[in-house]
């Protein structure tokens, strides 16, 4: 059976912003994760922060 998926498109603001999320997971890591592994990213600190 397959999983559920999300998709989810963002602009303006909200578009740079992640991309400059990105960007500094990308100097910290050394490569440039893909968005899937960047969101997964923010939502384990999200979920991390507010347990």
């Amino acid at each position: 059976m397959a999983k559920p998926s999300e998709s989810t498109t963002l602009y303006g603001d909200k578009a740079e912003l992640f991309r400059e999320i990105k960007d500094e997971m990308s100097d910290r890591k050394g490569f440039e994760p893909g968005n899937a592994e960047a969101v997964a990213e923010l939502m384990a600190f999200w979920h991390q922060n507010h347990r």
